[in-house]
Formats: C-alpha cells, structure tokens, sequence
C-alpha cells in the first residue's frame, strides 16, 4: 500500500511538473515578440506621397497613375470627383467629363500607420499619345529569351551567341563598371552560314501611321565589332551588323528575312569589342501597327549588340 502511494505521488508530481513546463514555453512563444531584440533601431522614416501620370495611349480621358512613394506599404487614392477612390499602387482612372484639370490626392501609408499625403493637379487634354513599346530581354541577360522565331524554314531558331562582352551601360543607362551580358554573332553564324545563320527577332506593336497622322518610332541599340588585330586570321573590312524593322509579324524567320521591311540600318563602325557605339533609327510606324525587330549579321570576326530600346519619336 505503501508503494502504491509513492507511486501515485511520483506521478502526480511529474504531472505538475510537465505542465510547468508547457506553461513556461507557451507563455514564452506568446510574448517573444512584445520586446524588440537587443540592438534593434527605432523606425523614424516617414513615408513620402508622390506620383506621375500618362494620359491612355487610347482614350485620353483614361489617366494612368505611377506611384513613386517611398517607405510605405498601403495607398489611398482619392480623384475629387465623387466617383470613387482607389487603394492600387498603380491606378488607371477615367476622367469622363474630359479635358480639364482635376486635383487628385495620394495618401501612402506604412505599416505602422504613419501617413503622408499630396495633392497634385491632373491635366487632362485630347492629345495623341504614342503606345509605349517594351522590348523584353533587351539587355539580354535572360539569354535568348524573347528573341527567338517560331519556326525557321531552312535555317535554325537559335537567334545568337549569348556573350559577356556586352556594352559597359546597364540598360537604364547607368555605368555598370564592368561589361553586361549581349548578343553575339560569329563568321560562323553570319547570314552567309547557311542554315546555321542566326537571326534574333521580336514582335512589338506601336502607334499605326493613319492618313492623317504619321507616327515615328526610334530602335536604339549599342554595338562593337572587333578589329582584325582583335581576332587574328579573319578577312579585313566588310564587317557588319543589320538591324531591321520588319513590316509585320511573322513565324517563320524564312518569310521575315525574305520580307520587304521597313527600315534597315547597318552598323559598320570598327572601334573593337570593348567600344560600343550606340544607334539611334528613326523609323515610321506602318498602318497596323505590327512590327518586328531582327537583328543579324554578315561578319569574320565577333559582333556584338546590347541595350535594345524602341520608343516614341520625340
């Protein structure tokens, strides 16, 4: 009898002591994150309201808001009208009672509820506005993603050699110091390869030119060609970079290369592969608005293109 209750004592002791135990850790979980950790800085940053806007490449009336806030998590937009607000970061909102100026109200939040708020003035006005266009991988560091035609009749898909003697300039123009990715032809990838020619190709859509209105478009690209003391035991001179606007989009990169385009330009400034040169082409756009972009080459030694860009004429 006497063993029985010491047992019995035993574990009701260890009973206790485990719910002790659970107690202490629950009550740790649930206030780990009242106190801040040692060394931890108070958050004195504000967040700042501040925004831009385009008016629609369509309809005018529609605005299209860009927020630049900073150091906040949460937007209220309000567009005085009495028609209804927005909590996007990034709102497009339609003005129906058309041209005017309209005070329109950001207010940027943070996560501690600290608030900032601006008002600007919105100038709607009817005024042509070209598509922006945006040239995907142009800087090429995805390699030869979005370059790549569907199908090639007679030739191959692959549009180049990737490289890592790209331009010096990031591809919001700033300096890198040091070179990027690129795109890279050899004489054994020039148009005169055969079936091995590369071409690299993307579908864009722009601003159609219309009776009453034509409608310019400038492609920007950067480029180096070696120079023959660069790449020993190739042919002097005749090398060349083509950069084409196609007249259409196209699957087959055998139709494209066959097409009339256009605008062709060909770059053919020696300076070797550490000097890029940047291009500038106007071009006008057609009256489907459909284009392509193609770059190629008829080269011995490497060539090289970076930082491709097509945007409105000013």
């Amino acid at each position: 009898m006497k063993n029985q209750l010491n047992i019995f004592k035993n574990t009701i002791s260890l009973v206790l002591c485990a719910l002790v135990i659970l107690f202490s850790v629950s009550c740790e979980k649930a206030f780990e994150f009242d106190l801040p950790e040692a060394g931890t800085l108070e958050d004195t940053s504000l967040p700042t309201a501040d925004f831009a806007y385009i008016p629609n490449a369509v309809n005018f009336k529609i605005v299209e808001f860009n927020n630049l806030s900073t150091e906040s998590i949460r937007y209220e937009w309000d567009f005085n009208n009495g028609e209804g607000n927005s909590t996007e970061k990034d709102p497009s909102y339609t003005f129906e009672a058309g041209e005017g100026t309209y005070p329109v109200t950001l207010t940027a939040i943070d996560g501690n509820d600290a608030s900032t708020t601006i008002t600007l003035d919105v100038e709607v006005v009817d005024k042509f506005v070209p598509i922006p266009v945006t040239i995907l991988n142009g800087d090429f560091d995805g390699g030869s993603s979005d370059w790549k035609f569907s199908t090639f009749t007679g030739g191959n898909t692959n549009p180049f050699n990737s490289s890592s003697d790209g331009s010096f300039t990031n591809y919001d123009g700033s300096d890198n110091g040091a070179k990027t990715s690129g795109a890279k032809w050899t004489g054994s990838t020039s148009v005169s390869a055969g079936s091995n020619a590369r071409y690299a190709y993307q579908a864009i859509v722009v601003s159609p030119t219309l009776v009453d209105r034509t409608v310019k478009y400038v492609l920007e690209f950067e480029y180096a060609i070696k120079t023959p003391e660069e790449q020993a035991g190739v042919a002097v001179g005749g090398n060349r970079i083509f950069a084409t606007v196609l007249n259409g989009h196209f699957d087959d990169g055998a139709d494209a290369v066959a097409s009339t385009p256009i605008k062709r330009f060909v770059a053919d400034e020696v300076k070797g592969k550490a000097s890029h040169t940047l291009v500038e082409v106007e071009f006008t756009a057609n009256a489907s608005g459909e284009v392509g972009i193609m770059f190629s080459a008829e080269t011995a030694v490497d060539v090289y293109i970076d930082n491709v860009k097509v945007y409105a004429a000013k």
